[in-house]
């Protein structure tokens, strides 16, 4: 089966009934972001579409839900930096340990991995599939005498291995996925991952005005290179696609009102897909944030019916 969908906000379900909207164009699989940035509470901004209610109404028409969620906090409590500032980490800029930022690899992975491993059996996805990334801020990242000896791809993959763990105890069909994104976007050279770890391939800052295997795009060079090089470490028939095609909130500037996304081209768009999939990619999702009701009312939904259109010829 080839997995295909689209990640909101609970936000934008208001005038929109996103199991109904995925069913009718034939997408199956529907991710919900709690929002980015660090300092949020998940569940709570999750609210309703973090309770199994929610997922029984949307496996009932055939939609698969999965969280993808920015957790640092819930990861690592930040009410443990007074008592246990070793667990937080340490800034190559100021050169003292943080409350801001991931966590320490040397001295956090093990609270990390329960933490990890809690919040998934709490949202338990439908596929099985685990999403929980670190802060997207860039420098967030330990740089102790420890951590400064690894990546960010390699401190994170750690972090992913002990999530993945800790899941694997209670679910043997769980999988956790390593975000490639970011400070993470090169693959890891001194970590390899558990058996139940996926790669989750997000090229924000690749170009958008070429497609992702173009030649004659510098940019796309780099991110084409990057992805090949993370699937000579995770197996591309289990790898995700999270893209930014319908990403209306990054075309507003993260501020409503709402505005389209101005790189959506449907010819670049399918010859992305297609060049995932030649790779063995079977997994593709793009952000469709602000993409509401009052979105639809004003523009509406062309470009995610195109979107669709192009992914149900890959079944």
């Amino acid at each position: 089966m080839f997995r295909k969908g689209v990640v909101v906000t609970p936000e934008d379900f208001e005038g929109v009934d996103w199991i109904g909207k995925c069913a009718e164009l034939g997408l199956n699989t529907l991710g919900i972001h709690s929002g980015g940035g660090a300092g949020h509470d998940v569940l709570s901004k999750l609210g309703r579409y973090s309770e199994e209610s929610f997922r029984s109404e949307a496996l009932a028409s055939g939609i698969d839900i999965e969280y993808e969620c920015h957790a640092p906090h819930e990861l690592l409590p930040r009410s443990l930096f007074s008592e246990h500032p070793e667990y937080f980490p340490y800034s190559w800029h100021t050169g003292v340990r943080i409350e801001s930022g991931n966590w320490c690899s040397g001295n956090a992975l093990p609270l990390v991995g329960r933490n990890g491993g809690a919040l998934g059996r709490r949202l338990s996805p439908t596929t099985h599939r685990h999403f929980y990334w670190g802060e997207d801020r860039r420098g967030t990242w330990c740089h102790c005498e420890t951590c400064s000896k690894l990546s960010a791809s390699d401190q994170s993959l750690l972090a992913v291995n002990a999530i993945a763990r800790d899941l694997a105890a209670t679910d043997p069909k769980s999988q956790v996925g390593f975000l490639a994104y970011s400070e993470a976007l090169e693959a890891p050279e001194a970590v390899k991952p558990e058996p139940n770890v996926i790669l989750e391939f997000a090229p924000m800052h690749r170009c958008y005005r070429h497609a992702i295997n173009d030649p004659d795009c510098a940019i796309n060079r780099v991110s084409w290179r990057q992805l090949h090089d993370q699937l000579r470490v995770f197996d591309a028939a289990r790898a995700h696609v999270l893209e930014y095609w319908l990403d209306s909130s990054w075309a507003s500037g993260w501020k409503k009102p709402a505005k389209r996304p101005a790189w959506f081209d449907r010819m670049l768009v399918e010859r992305d897909i297609n060049a995932y999939a030649s790779l063995g990619i079977r997994s593709v999702t793009t952000f469709a944030v602000f993409m509401d009701g009052a979105y639809f009312e004003a523009f509406g939904d062309r470009e995610l019916r195109e979107y669709a259109e192009i992914l149900s010829a890959l079944d």
